[in-house]
């Protein structure tokens, strides 16, 4: 062989490789998880149920794979996963099963490649030996991305006692949890609540520990301190807190609860509140500054606008002979059902706002934005979106609680026109609760048991300029088998743009350090 047949042999082989390549290439992901598409498939109008129903979405370019579970009756499955096509090849994946598992990696680069675009799902069912092809499940990419972490808070449904209560934090890119608060590393009679953070920053954010080692634990400025937030004139300390956009302030409400456990009506449970005003804590000087000191008017909820120059809140009056039970006579029990079931239904929250004078610290008089009084609903839980034009608030018949109001709903707000709309694209015959924006406004998550009544889990949408929402949709999981062994609540989700450092056995030391020991 001379040099010249030897050196073109060799240019001619690199040429094969790089035809073979993207053949094999583009046969691996026709063949994906050792399946292949059915020829001769007779098409279906319809497409096939699906576990979660991921079906008609618009997504984040971020999220973690839809898994799903077919539940179209058939004898075996298989789906092609597909989005927009790149240059050189169709981005597709074939999964055979019942259960769709979609790995991590395809589908990062599947979203990635398909932002502003497509992806699909199409479904393939035999029964007996005959194929057919349903109608393709089509989900849009949004080009938004979302914060990519989630905090809430885990604790069981029946809230007539708890064992293990934690708030946790889930990349929602993946599938990656860590704990917050475990109250199994602090104390098992200590609880936590009321988590929040400064628009979306994990560097500025705060939980509140009850009972054992209870305090406000508060990460300001990327430093973890534990802080005193009871009112001593009151003896309750934070609940619903909102940090002022730009100053070191935290507005937030010091709330006297309690249960109500009923056996009869279908609420079974009603927190009310005996007492509750608001307050502003200065971080920096250590002080609480109350806004509120009524002994009959019950006020909560504070929410700040974009430019901290307004502060909206609820309030509720409350009469001071608020049960006759036991002043006259012995009642029965169904009798005593009967009386606080009509008082619980006397409660109405009104929406309320104020301006607010950073430099005199001051508020001005109270402006009604919802008037209980005048429509008899009750308005709660607001949440001002990051730009400024709208608000979103739950409204119920009547109460504080709507976790078991299965009439609540979300409500939007239009703070340029002062019109209010309920959010009916994502409203379901469920109770829908909790609420809250990422940093963009550009997505919402909030709490809805529209999936059994009982347990509440975490959907998203996304929110567009002009106020209207998608189709919302459950926060993926691993497996849907995962979602069915959760026994546990999700409540007061809120989006991060990053982890809180400090989680599980780590925290529980810095609580109890910060207590020097004492419960």
């Amino acid at each position: 062989m001379n040099r010249t047949t030897a050196n073109a042999r060799s240019h001619r082989f690199p040429g094969r490789v790089l035809i073979a390549v993207p053949l094999l290439i583009l046969l691996l992901l026709l063949v994906g998880c050792g399946a292949s598409v059915p020829s001769g498939a007779d098409d279906l109008d319809r497409q096939p149920v699906i576990n979660p129903d991921y079906t008609d979405l618009t997504i984040p370019p971020n999220i973690a794979p839809l898994n799903f579970e077919i539940l179209t009756p058939a004898d075996e499955y298989i789906t092609v996963i597909s989005g927009r096509e790149s240059e050189s090849l169709p981005r597709q994946r074939v999964v055979r099963g019942k259960t769709v598992v979609i790995p991590e990696n395809f589908w990062k680069d599947l979203l990635a490649g398909s932002r502003g675009g497509k992806i699909r799902f199409t479904v393939y069912a035999r029964t007996g030996q005959t194929w057919q092809k349903f109608q393709p499940i089509t989900n849009t990419v949004s080009p938004d991305r979302i914060d990519p972490w989630l905090t809430y808070r885990c604790i069981d449904p029946g809230y007539v006692q708890y064992g293990r209560v934690m708030i946790e934090q889930r990349c929602i890119e993946n599938f990656k949890t860590k704990s917050i608060f475990d109250n199994a590393a602090v104390s098992p009679h200590s609880c936590a609540n009321c988590h929040h953070a400064r628009a979306g920053d994990p560097n500025n954010a705060l939980f509140h520990v009850r009972q054992d080692y209870g305090g406000t634990m508060l990460r300001y400025n990327g430093k973890l301190k534990k802080i005193n937030t009871v009112w001593p004139k009151s003896g309750f300390a934070m609940s619903y807190p909102s940090w002022h956009p730009t100053l070191p302030l935290i507005a937030y409400s010091s709330n006297n609860t309690r249960q109500t456990f009923h056996s009869r009506d279908i609420k079974k449970i009603e927190v009310l509140d005996n007492f509750s005003d608001l307050m502003l804590y200065d971080i920096e000087k250590g002080e609480i500054i109350p806004i509120f000191e009524t002994e009959d008017i019950y006020e909560s909820f504070p929410a700040w606008t974009k430019d901290g120059k307004t502060l909206y809140y609820c309030v509720a009056e409350m009469k001071t002979s608020e049960s006759r039970l036991g002043k006259t006579r012995k009642e029965t029990a169904e009798e005593r059902l009967s009386e606080m079931c009509d008082r619980n239904r006397e409660i109405h929250y009104s929406l309320m706002k104020m301006d607010f004078d950073s430099e005199k610290m001051s508020f001005s008089a109270p402006t009604a934005v919802l008037d209980a009084k005048a429509t008899g609903k009750s308005y709660v839980h607001p949440r001002v979106s990051p730009d400024g034009r709208f608000l979103v608030y739950v409204e119920m018949d009547y109460g504080t609680f709507p976790l078991t109001h299965r009439e609540s709903e979300l409500m939007l707000l239009d703070l340029v026109t002062g019109q209010s709309r309920p959010l009916d694209e994502i409203n379901a015959d469920a109770p829908e609760s909790f609420h809250s924006w990422d940093s963009t406004g550009r997505w919402m998550v909030f709490s809805t048991r529209r999936a059994n009544g009982t347990f509440t889990r975490t959907y998203f949408t996304h929110f567009a300029e002009d106020g209207t929402c998608t189709k919302p949709f459950l926060l993926p999981q691993r497996t849907p088998d995962d979602e069915r062994a959760n026994r546990y609540s999700h409540n007061l989700p809120e989006l991060l743009t990053g982890p809180v450092p400090l989680t599980g056995g780590a925290m529980a030391r810095e609580i109890r350090a910060a207590s020097g020991g004492r419960r």
